[in-house]
């Protein structure tokens, strides 16, 4: 049986480490992934997802439990990457090799390839997205988290949220459109 997120929070406060072994475990791939979007560097990533444990044990005698602790873990991730990118306001390109990671092998090679290549300016457009609407796509399409997490998450009103996503997803459209080439475009529509 798995044992709830509460009562491992419980244990560590009681002195028992291996407990937030298991909590880290169980989140760990999920913080990476969103350390990753965020950041797009593996190195930056892989440091902001350690600092993320590190500041949520530091601080678990702080954690109140008005949210779960997965909302409150997230909401960590997420300042630990917001400071990372303030740190590091130089613009970075997307890697292309994050869009290609994550695509299913296709049988035909053509196929292949423009599904490479739709996927890389997917992800190059949200590249270019402002941090507060790409925050809100990660959150809400990458962790499939709900609105209302993703609000407690990012400190933000609930329909600020919604309107966040919504102009993101124009914004992200919009860009797509422009980047996209006229006989693919075409084609899309035939």
């Amino acid at each position: 049986m798995i044992e709830p997120d509460h009562e491992l929070v419980a244990r560590v406060r009681a002195g028992q480490r291996e407990a937030f072994a298991q909590l880290i475990t169980r989140y760990q791939a999920r913080i990476f992934h969103t350390t990753f979007r965020m950041l797009r560097n593996r190195e930056d990533a892989e440091e902001a997802a350690q600092d993320t444990f590190v500041r949520a044990y530091r601080g678990l005698a702080r954690f109140r439990e008005d949210a779960t602790f997965s909302t409150w873990l997230y909401r960590i991730c997420c300042n630990v990457c917001l400071n990372y990118l303030e740190k590091k306001r130089t613009a970075r390109p997307w890697p292309a090799a994050v869009a290609l990671e994550h695509l299913p092998a296709a049988e035909a090679p053509d196929r292949d390839f423009a599904q490479r290549e739709r996927a890389a300016l997917v992800e190059q457009a949200m590249a270019d997205l402002p941090d507060h609407f790409r925050n809100v796509l990660i959150l809400y399409h990458t962790q499939q988290l709900p609105y209302q997490e993703i609000a407690e998450i990012l400190g933000l009103p609930l329909n600020t949220v919604k309107t966040h996503l919504f102009r993101a997803r124009a914004l992200l459209r919009r860009r797509m459109l422009q980047a996209m080439p006229q006989e693919e475009l075409l084609s899309e529509v035939m």
